[in-house]
C-alpha cells in the first residue's frame, strides 16, 4: 500500500498524517498577534526596535534576532550613560523581548546579565537622587483657567471639550483618543453616558459606560462642552467616527479623519497652559486623571465611586450594579 504524501509550499513532501500549515494560516496568526497589543504600545515598540537597530549599526553589530544578550546589556548601559530615564530603558527592553517572543525565541531579558544590568541602572538612578516623574494633580480652579481663555474657534471648542471630559471622568490620554462620536449619548439628569470601549485595564474591549454630569458653571460644564463640540462637528457633516480629531490651521479649519494621538493630547494641554498663564511644570494628560481622583476624594466622593469612574480595579472590588452609575456620579462633584 502506497503511503499518501503531501507537497509542502517549499517543494518538499511530508506524510499526509503530519498535516500541513498553509502560508495563509500563519499570516492570520500574525494579524491576531498584532491585535494583542494596543496601537500606542505597538507604535512605541516599533520606535524602540528602530533605536536598537540604529545603535547596532553604529557599532557594526548585527541587529538580527536572536539578539546577543551581551550586546543588549551594553545597549542598556549606553542608554543609562546618555541620561535616558529608567522607564524608557525598561520599555525598550520590553520591545526587544516582545520581538523575540513573537518569533518564538528566548527574550534577552531572561539573561541573568541583562537582568542585573537593568537592576543596576535602576539602583544607580535611585542613589543619584532620580525619582520617576509624576504628573501633578490639577484642581478644578486650574482646569477652569485652562479652558476659560480658549479661543472661540473650532480647535478651541475641541480643546475645551477634551480637557473638561478628561478631568470630569478621570480619563487617560489613550481613553480620550479612543472615544467616538457614537459613544456619547443623552442620559438621565441632563447628563451624558460616555462609553469607554478600550482602556489600559480593559485590553479586550469589554467596555465601560461612565456618567458625565452637568457642571455648575456654563463656561466649564463638561456636558455643554461636549454638546457644543458635537454640534460643531455636525455642522461640518461629521456625525460618526473619532470624537477628538485634528483641526487644520487657517481659514478653513479642515477636520481630520483620524483620532488624535496621545502626544497631541499633551500638546493641547501645554498650549492651553501657556495661553492661561498656568505653570506647565509636571503638567501632562495624566494630571487630569490624578486631579479627578484627588478632587473627588476631597469632596467626599466614595472610593467605590471614584474607582468605578476611573476604572481603578485595585481600589475596590467591582461589586456594584453598573446601572447605578447615575446614583451619585463622581463627575458631578468636581464643581466645574
Amino acid at each position: 500500500m502506497t503511503e499518501e504524501r503531501i507537497e509542502r509550499p517549499d517543494g518538499s513532501v511530508a506524510p499526509a498524517e503530519d498535516g500541513l500549515l498553509l502560508p495563509g494560516d500563519l499570516s492570520a496568526v500574525g494579524v491576531y498577534v498584532d491585535a494583542s497589543l494596543a496601537d500606542s504600545t505597538r507604535e512605541a515598540y516599533a520606535r524602540d526596535l528602530a533605536a536598537w537597530g540604529t545603535w547596532c549599526r553604529s557599532r557594526a553589530l548585527s541587529a538580527a534576532l536572536p539578539a546577543d544578550p551581551l550586546s543588549v546589556a551594553a545597549w542598556l548601559a549606553a542608554m543609562a550613560d546618555e541620561g535616558r530615564s529608567t522607564s524608557c530603558i525598561a520599555r525598550r527592553l520590553s520591545a526587544l523581548n516582545d520581538a523575540h517572543r513573537r518569533s518564538g525565541l528566548t527574550p534577552p531579558g531572561h539573561s541573568e546579565g541583562v537582568r542585573r544590568t537593568l537592576t543596576g541602572i535602576r539602583r544607580t538612578a535611585v542613589r543619584s537622587g532620580y525619582r520617576p516623574r509624576r504628573a501633578r494633580a490639577v484642581d478644578t480652579a486650574t482646569v477652569r483657567a485652562l479652558v476659560e481663555d480658549l479661543p472661540d474657534t473650532l480647535a478651541g471648542a475641541r480643546d475645551r471639550c477634551l480637557i473638561l471630559v478628561g478631568y470630569a471622568l478621570g480619563l487617560r490620554a489613550s481613553d480620550l483618543c479612543g472615544l467616538r462620536i457614537e459613544d456619547v449619548v443623552p442620559a438621565g439628569h441632563g447628563g451624558l453616558d460616555v462609553l469607554v470601549r478600550f482602556s489600559k485595564t480593559d485590553q479586550e474591549g469589554a467596555g465601560e459606560t461612565l456618567a458625565l454630569a452637568e457642571g455648575v458653571r456654563e463656561t466649564t460644564c463638561p456636558v455643554r462642552a461636549v454638546r457644543a463640540w458635537l454640534a460643531a462637528l455636525a455642522d461640518r457633516g461629521v456625525t460618526s467616527g473619532p470624537l477628538f480629531r485634528s483641526v487644520g490651521k487657517g481659514r478653513h479649519q479642515r477636520l481630520g479623519e483620524r483620532p488624535l494621538t496621545t502626544r497631541s493630547v499633551d500638546l493641547v494641554l501645554q498650549r492651553a497652559a501657556e495661553r492661561a498663564g498656568v505653570s506647565s511644570e509636571g503638567l501632562s494628560p495624566h494630571s487630569l486623571r490624578r486631579g479627578f481622583a484627588t478632587t473627588a476624594y476631597a469632596q467626599g466622593v466614595s472610593e467605590k465611586e471614584i474607582s468605578r469612574t476611573g476604572r481603578w480595579r485595585s481600589l475596590v472590588v467591582r461589586s456594584y450594579d453598573a446601572s447605578s452609575r447615575w446614583a451619585d456620579p463622581a463627575s458631578g462633584s468636581l464643581g466645574l
